[in-house]
């Protein structure tokens, strides 16, 4: 699922409730007077179940109030990211892992770039992040979601006999012109995950409905 959900790759509390005069909308959002979007949550256990940009219900091993514009898919990623540096364990991770977690994610930005978003997600320079600050800090990047159209041109391009179907080879060079460089061992488990009658191919219809399933 890795490969697939890469196709579509401020710890918020408050010590006073919000005003019963707030009502969640109908994806838990409610908005403050100051036009911040808290997103109604609750812990299960060890997970923080809460709701994506698209209303879509996500289970996360952190807290999380404000999604920041990003579907569940794209939260699990972060999450996952964020997960391999809390070595702690604590649900903090440090500036230096911060910049190792982009990389995780494919986002390698200049050291200024870096920096500047840094200062305006810790002004105070704690040094110390959340995941909510981690989601914070990646709404700074451009995540756009891959819609149909673009996957249909995409596919086409590379369907270089025209028969609708992709293999392996096919693939990882599709991968490639979308922005998700991989190897043709990757190539090749993508295409085993989405190939449901063992062919050896990829026909768009399974590609595109793999794809867009996970964004």
């Amino acid at each position: 699922q890795g490969f697939w959900a890469a196709c579509v790759g401020v710890h918020l509390t408050s010590s006073q409730p919000a005003s019963p005069a707030m009502e969640p909308d109908e994806e838990g959002v409610i908005t403050l007077p100051s036009g911040r979007r808290i997103v109604q949550g609750y812990w299960d256990g060890n997970e923080f179940v809460t709701k994506g940009a698209k209303g879509r219900e996500i289970r996360l091993p952190y807290e999380l109030h404000d999604h920041c514009g990003f579907r569940a898919a794209e939260l699990k990623d972060f999450a996952w990211a964020f997960l391999v540096s809390d070595i702690l364990e604590d649900g903090l991770i440090t500036t230096r892992e911060v910049r190792r977690c982009l990389s995780r994610l494919g986002e390698e930005p200049t050291d200024k770039v870096f920096l500047k978003v840094m200062n305006e997600v810790d002004p105070h320079a704690t040094g110390k992040h959340s995941f909510q600050q981690f989601v914070k800090v990646m709404s700074h990047f451009d995540r756009s979601m891959l819609t149909e159209d673009e996957l249909i041109s995409a596919f086409k391009i590379f369907d270089k006999d025209g028969s609708g179907t992709v293999d392996t080879i096919e693939m990882q060079d599709l991968m490639k012109k979308l922005g998700f460089p991989i190897t043709p061992l990757e190539a090749h488990a993508i295409i085993q995950e989405a190939d449901d009658d063992d062919s050896g191919e990829v026909s768009f219809q399974e590609f595109a409905a793999k794809i867009l399933a996970n964004q």
